[in-house]
């Protein structure tokens, strides 16, 4: 399984769960001040608008940082127009 640093899920509600999983994506979601984005947040994800999740998408693949292996075919078919 390919490693990444992000998991990104829909929750079909209108909102995207972001979860850094590697601490480099931990310090990227700090320095980026993603968290002004943030609507909720539980145990493992913070919770954003669908609408905010291409620009956070956008910044992590700037940054030559990626989602992870499981997660990216999911994701890739819900967000290809939107990411």
């Amino acid at each position: 399984m390919i490693s990444g640093d992000f998991v990104c899920t829909s929750a079909n509600d209108g909102t995207h769960l972001f979860r850094p999983i590697t601490a480099r994506a931990h310090n990227f979601w700090q320095q980026q001040d993603f968290n002004r984005f943030v609507i909720d947040n539980n145990e493992d994800y913070y919770i954003v608008k669908s609408v905010d999740s291409k620009e956070i998408c956008t910044k992590i693949r700037a940054n030559s940082m990626d989602f992870t292996a499981w997660q990216y075919m999911s994701f890739m078919i819900k967000l290809v127009n939107k990411c």
